[in-house]
């Protein structure tokens, strides 16, 4: 008996804690993912209802969507888990009698804290690889639809960049793909660039072709020589039509986002970049950014830990309200110290290591302070 009151790790208290965290750590990741998604759910909605987007191709954005979101959902679903197991045994008195019988709160920390670990590891892979893949496939999947249905990248009294034309709807019917007062600018040809207005505009699209056909009726050109000397032209028209070339079915593309890259492409970007200051400097934060967010899961292991023994009733109300303050808490600080990061006031990884930091600092202060009682 005496031997296992002082065993640093017990593989009963172990099972018993990781029983108490698992269980809320699965539910808690899958809450907050749903949650982050309901904020897209009218975004998505636009898909169906208005582009008549297939349920398929709306499954497979909502799944690289909750993939993305893996890094945030996980530290702040484990900080729930943390505080809500050990909430609820501190208050009906578990930690109390494992204490009475010789167990410090270091030795019950102790499984908490390796399966931090674990998660910290495991958030990081996601991070550093499935993420950015996820984030890859979600955007080539996003522009393959706005190709297909054009009308989703059009918003009436907007100027849109639309395959390389300078397009502009005053008014727009999602579900005739019809504009109303469209005026087009053409600078495909640097050297005779088109002004183009017209009553009214159709799109129609043929993605297994890779054309897209704009239709304007009742409008003119006005043709723009770049020479003084040459007479400003302007041509009337009944029916107009622009054929544009789209990328086949399934073959859309578009640049690299910062969050698309996998970890070797990033650490070769950041070595490409280096004479670009700005660039450089978004890169560094983008890779210290995926390290800080997956090792927060151990500082909100121990933090979640020590705040959840000094709670005594309510154990549900009182995790969720402490998990919500300290997540908001957090990301307030994380904001603030990426802005300032990629402001350049301060070197990136000390900017986005700053919130780890300070509340790891603030969960030694809890266990120095009531820990030791």
């Amino acid at each position: 008996m005496l031997k296992a009151k002082t065993r640093l790790l017990s593989w009963y208290l172990t099972k018993y804690v990781s029983k108490e965290v698992l269980i809320s750590f699965l539910a808690g990741t899958t809450i907050f993912l749903l949650i982050l998604l309901m904020f897209q759910a009218i975004r998505l909605s636009e898909f169906v209802v208005i582009h008549q987007v297939s349920i398929r191709d709306v499954g497979k954005l909502c799944f690289y969507l909750m993939l993305t979101f893996l890094p945030l959902a996980i530290p702040i679903a484990f900080l729930f888990s943390v505080l809500m197991g050990i909430s609820r045994a501190n208050s009906e008195g578990e930690i109390l009698a494992l204490q009475v019988n010789g167990i410090s709160l270091v030795q019950i920390f102790m499984p908490v804290g390796i399966f931090s670990v674990a998660v910290s590891f495991f958030c990081l892979y996601t991070s550093l690889y499935s993420v950015p893949q996820g984030n890859r496939a979600f955007e080539l999947l996003y522009t393959t639809l706005a190709s297909e249905k054009v009308m989703a990248a059009l918003k009436p009294g907007v100027f849109v960049d639309f395959h390389g034309l300078m397009l502009f709807a005053e008014e727009i019917i999602p579900i005739k793909s019809e504009m109303k007062k469209v005026f087009l600018y053409d600078e495909r040809d640097e050297s005779l660039p088109l002004a183009i207005s017209a009553e009214a505009g159709i799109l129609r699209s043929l993605p297994s072709k890779g054309l897209l056909t704009l239709r304007l009726s009742n409008g003119s050109i006005h043709i723009d020589h770049k020479k003084l000397q040459k007479i400003q032209q302007k041509i009337d028209f009944d029916v107009y039509d622009i054929n544009l070339a789209l990328a086949p079915h399934g073959e859309g593309w578009r640049e690299y986002s910062p969050q698309s890259y996998n970890y070797p492409q990033l650490k070769t970007r950041l070595v490409e970049t280096v004479h670009d200051v700005t660039l450089n400097r978004l890169l560094q934060v983008e890779l210290h950014r995926r390290f800080s967010l997956s090792f927060s899961c151990m500082v909100f292991a121990a933090l979640g830990f020590f705040i959840g023994t000094l709670s005594q009733r309510g154990v549900r109300g009182t995790a969720i309200v402490f998990c919500i303050l300290v997540g908001l808490v957090y990301w307030l600080a994380y904001v603030a110290a990426t802005a300032l990061a990629m402001s350049g006031w301060v070197i990136p990884w000390v900017g986005i290591w700053a919130p780890n930091v300070l509340f790891a600092i603030l969960a030694w202060w809890c266990y120095r302070r009531y820990g030791t009682r």
